[in-house]
């Protein structure tokens, strides 16, 4: 067996050049023999061990610390000679009064025969590595929980469409029962081909424009279709460069649920406002041919009888005559109310000579009920069928009654076209101008109820007003729709 002096000698025979190179390195080095015995050490170890080199050196490690760290350091350097490999612990000490993480690392020294006759350490405080480590792995663990009671689906992929994070929700989704069974996966190992292509060519896009995505897409889940809004966004690193994409999935089902009935509710009940309309519109066409037909024939004929007996009369029964005179003028005045009910109601004209002429009609009765002058442009050959006919002289009768009650216009005109399979109805004046608010109020069922007769048609309704230069009424409507309606 060597003694400490020999292998103090072939230490520094063996290691000439390295302790220079010991001194330098930020890490506590020195070896020890069999009897752990101290044979070298440089500064930064003395100093944790409280002494300097040269006073060090032939001690043995019992003597410089506390049993327990004694005793652990002991049996490590003694399976190191036993089994001549290198050991590496990590273990937490407590060093002038704090404690410290130490990365210890030992290694066997040989000699010439290949004998173990000392053990050299190389000592390392991890402390603050720890403690980073220790930072990371709480950061994580806190994102890692919030991810997983996060309601919403989260997902990460690098630029090959593998799965780097996902969270609970997104693994419930796909059927795996844990988020790290999707990590290293592709999009294709998830989802049926289909699917996964759609979803792959979104985050080729997501990449190339950096812009996010917005969509909305059917999902299989537990067997069960699910409508699920994602957001799909690029990640980038701090040089700008994309490293990957990641998104949230919101599963809507319910809104999407709620949505439909909404859109089913709106459809029955502008099918009962359109069936209300035209059962409306048959009872009006009704009403006025039977008091055209019956109260204009009553009325005709007791005008009749009142001439009758007007030359009846003494002609010195100058009362008389009189009492029959004014009956004569009352029915007179009676026939035209009646006519003019009857024309209201539902205007002969437009069932006789269609549309255009049903809207000269109206211009010309607006006229000669107010100072108002009224301009019409209808083509000669314009021939609608009547569930379309009637619904534009409704809204344009409409119209020209709000003209008249709060434009403050002078004059209106009204166009009448058709072209590219639509036609369209302008109504223009020159009064005060209709404000935005006007247009938007709840209250103007004058406005609600002419856009709900468009859209019933599949048209569009516009407004527009100018300050001082009047309003503008455009509406647009498809003829075949109606047609084939």
């Amino acid at each position: 067996m060597l003694d400490i002096a020999q292998i103090g000698k072939l230490l520094a025979e063996t290691g000439r050049g390295l302790a220079s190179l010991f001194e330098i390195i930020p890490d506590m080095v020195f070896a020890m023999d069999r009897e752990e015995r101290i044979l070298y050490v440089n500064e930064i170890a003395a100093q944790a061990m409280g002494g300097k080199p040269a006073d060090l050196v032939g001690r043995k490690q019992r003597e410089l610390f506390l049993p327990a760290l004694a005793d652990r350091h002991s049996a490590a350097i003694q399976q190191v000679f036993r089994t001549g490999e290198i050991l590496v612990t990590e273990n937490q000490h407590d060093l002038h009064r704090k404690p410290v993480w130490i990365d210890t690392r030992l290694v066997p020294f040989r000699d010439a025969g290949g004998r173990v006759v000392a053990v050299v350490g190389f000592v390392r405080d991890v402390s603050e590595r720890r403690q980073a480590q220790a930072t990371i792995e709480l950061r994580e663990a806190f994102l890692r929980g919030m991810l997983d009671n996060f309601p919403h689906m989260v997902w990460f992929k690098d630029p090959q469409g593998k799965f780097l994070v996902v969270n609970q929700p997104f693994a419930d989704a796909t059927g795996k029962a844990r988020p790290s069974d999707l990590i290293g996966l592709t999009d294709f190992d998830v989802w049926p081909h289909e699917l996964a292509k759609g979803y792959v060519a979104d985050d080729e896009e997501v990449m190339r424009t950096r812009q996010q995505k917005q969509v909305e897409e059917q999902l299989s889940v537990h067997g069960k279709i699910r409508w699920v809004e994602t957001f799909k966004s690029p990640v980038l690193d701090a040089s700008g460069n994309v490293i990957g994409t990641t998104g949230l999935g919101r599963d809507i089902t319910e809104r999407r649920r709620l949505q439909e009935e909404q859109r089913r509710s709106r459809e029955q009940l502008r099918a009962l406002a359109a069936h209300v309309e035209s059962v409306r519109e048959q009872e009006r066409v009704r009403i006025a041919r039977e008091i055209h037909d019956e109260l204009g024939q009553s009325l005709t004929c007791m005008g009749m009888d009142l001439a009758f007996l007007d030359k009846q009369i003494d002609s010195g029964n100058h009362e008389a005559a009189a009492r029959v005179a004014a009956l004569v003028e009352l029915v007179k005045d009676t026939i035209r109310c009646v006519r003019r009910i009857s024309s209201e109601l539902r205007p002969s004209i437009l069932d006789d000579l269609g549309l255009g002429a049903a809207v000269e009609w109206l211009a010309r009765d607006v006229e000669a009920r107010t100072r108002m002058t009224c301009g019409v442009e209808v083509p000669e050959d314009l021939a609608l069928p009547f569930d379309l006919a009637t619904p534009l002289f409704r809204i344009c009768q409409e119209a020209l009654t709000n003209v008249t009650r709060h434009a403050q216009a002078t004059a209106v005109s009204i166009r009448l076209a058709t072209e590219d399979g639509h036609v369209s109805l302008v109504i223009k004046d020159n009064g005060r101008g209709i404000t935005d608010e006007e247009i938007r109020r709840h209250g103007s069922l004058g406005l609600l109820g002419m856009k709900e007769r468009v859209e019933l048609l599949g048209g569009t309704l516009e407004v527009k007003g100018q300050p001082g230069e009047g309003t503008t009424l455009a509406i647009r409507m498809p003829l075949e729709a109606n047609k084939s309606g």
